[in-house]
């Protein structure tokens, strides 16, 4: 009789995972590792076709392939393009913390230096060649990650596709 409650606590827990699985938008490039995932509450950018303008909605739920959005509903056939700076993505979380990092460091650098050189050593205002050199390398590296990133997904171009997991 003991060993029955385990067993059927076992089946209550993959029975309640099941029940609970949540829908959410996927948008990659084929045969890529790298998707951005919209889920339900996300805010979403987004080009329809036929229009030249973006879109900003917040999506309440997932259909088959239709996204219900705040103020829209909307197939995924019709959207033409994306802005993903919004969505989640499986992008290294290093990546992403040092296109924002790499130019502060920098920046406060150039400050440490200038400090240095002016209060604690008392000469006049001047920057060290070496640490200028570095701290320019630093939010060069730092501001060229950001601009290389991708910021929008074309899906009328055939390498991008877009569906929905998990929808009933």
């Amino acid at each position: 009789m003991k060993a029955k409650w385990p067993f059927v606590l076992l089946c209550l827990l993959f029975v309640s995972e099941a029940a609970f699985s949540q829908a959410y938008m996927v948008v990659r490039k084929k045969g890529s590792m790298r998707k951005y995932e919209y889920f339900v509450g996300s805010k979403i950018v987004y080009k329809q076709k036929g229009q030249k303008v973006f879109f900003t909605d917040r999506i309440t739920e997932f259909a088959d392939s239709t996204l219900v959005l705040d103020n829209n509903i909307l197939l995924t056939s019709q959207i033409a393009e994306i802005d993903i700076r919004n969505a989640e993505s499986n992008r290294s979380d290093f990546l992403s913390v040092s296109e924002t990092l790499l130019p502060t460091v920098g920046i406060g650098l150039i400050a440490i230096d200038l400090f240095n050189h002016s209060i604690v050593d008392g000469k006049r205002l001047s920057l060290d060649r070496s640490t200028t050199t570095t701290a320019g390398v630093l939010i060069a590296t730092g501001y060229t990650m950001k601009l290389v990133r991708r910021k929008k997904v074309n899906l009328m171009k055939p390498k991008f596709e877009i569906y929905i997991v998990g929808a009933n």
